[in-house]
């Protein structure tokens, strides 16, 4: 240890990480595992547990969709949980929404089933994106939807800016060479969006946050789908501008 500390001194900054492990998580160590994976899924500290215990042995929690008392002790809480997640995230409660899922890929699910895919609508996604995003594509085709992956660039293994402007701009130059008949017919279909956008707010591959991404897909009317879930536990995360 002395070694390790003469040679890197900062190391000795993060010893306190080392007692944060042993009180907090020492079913680490008690049965030898090394965790690295916290953007898949966080693990419960101990001080979690015991309060979670505590909460449901002084309490008692009804379906949140009845009117007795437990029922209401339920809805108070999961309405205090969506508050503090909406101000976690710094998003205004007029604007958003929060909806529990069992994980990401049932999000994206939820996304898939309701989204109103049809044809002439496009479903653009960057080769990046986690696979739980890739199961919307079944979604889109089963509706008619035309689905479009954008390449990684090798080797640095990124998403150019280019080929998203030209993927999500491809329409655009489509509905420029529709004669002025069929392009009445096209926009009398109530066709108001061009499809749906969805990419990684950090690139699974790279790291990358490209958020610059949003406006551009907005402008060109397309819905965005943003996968937050590798970007939130990293670094604080904001709703706003």
């Amino acid at each position: 240890m002395t070694g390790i500390s003469a040679a890197y001194p900062d190391y000795l900054s993060t010893l306190h990480l080392n007692d944060l492990r042993e009180t907090e998580y020492g079913y680490l160590d008690s049965q030898d595992h090394v965790y690295l994976d916290y953007t898949g899924s966080g693990l419960a500290a101990a001080a979690q547990v015991r309060h979670h215990q505590q909460r449901l042995a002084q309490a008692v929690y009804g379906n949140p969709h009845s009117t007795n008392p437990t029922s209401a002790a339920a809805t108070e809480a999961i309405e205090r949980t969506r508050a503090r997640i909406l101000s976690h995230l710094n998003a205004s409660p007029d604007e958003y929404t929060v909806i529990f899922t069992s994980n990401a890929t049932g999000a994206a699910r939820l996304v898939g089933e309701a989204y109103p895919f049809r044809r002439g609508t496009d479903f653009v996604l960057t080769a990046d994106n986690h696979n739980s995003i890739n199961g919307i594509r079944e979604f889109a085709q089963d509706k008619g939807a035309k689905t479009t992956y954008i390449p990684l660039q090798r080797p640095s293994l990124r998403v150019s800016d280019g080929d998203v402007v030209s993927a999500l701009s491809h329409r655009t130059a489509f509905l420029r060479r529709l004669s002025p008949i069929c392009l009445n017919l096209f926009r009398g279909s109530g066709s108001k969006s061009k499809g749906l956008f969805a990419y990684p707010a950090q690139s699974n591959f790279t790291g990358v946050r490209p958020l610059s991404w949003i406006p551009l897909a907005q402008q060109r009317g397309y819905h965005v789908l943003l996968d937050a879930a590798p970007s939130c536990p990293p670094r604080p995360w904001t709703c706003r501008g």
